[in-house]
């Protein structure tokens, strides 16, 4: 799979790049929701995994235009912040995004929510 990875923690992103890069994916980092957004509309994903709070664009607002642009890859939002997961879940469920991890969370939750996606 080609898995875009949008997360502002580079720590985070690169840990989880190196672990999906390891389980034979292809993947690439973007550190903000701008250069998701530029990465999904300049070549396909299988699949996206992006923070819900990123500190520019936040990762709902990042899928909602890609989807308005058909350009959204299968998606898995990322959290830290549960109590805003009310909040948004009708946007997210506008969208058909319908797998949520919350951080932290084990590589096997990532990866089962990739087998998911297909």
């Amino acid at each position: 799979m080609k898995i875009l990875i949008a997360e502002d923690n580079h720590i985070l992103a690169t840990i989880l790049a190196d672990h999906l890069t390891a389980r034979g994916h292809d993947v690439v980092p973007a550190f903000d929701g701008r250069l998701a957004t530029i990465f999904c509309r300049r070549q396909d994903f299988d699949a996206i995994v992006i923070d819900l709070v990123m500190p520019d664009v936040n990762g709902v607002d990042v899928l909602e235009e890609l989807y308005a642009a058909h350009r959204m890859p299968p998606a898995i939002v990322i959290t830290g912040f549960p109590e805003l997961l009310d909040e948004v879940a009708p946007r997210l469920a506008a969208i058909g995004v319908e797998l949520v991890v919350k951080k932290p969370f084990s590589f096997s939750e990532v990866d089962d929510a990739l087998a998911r996606l297909h």
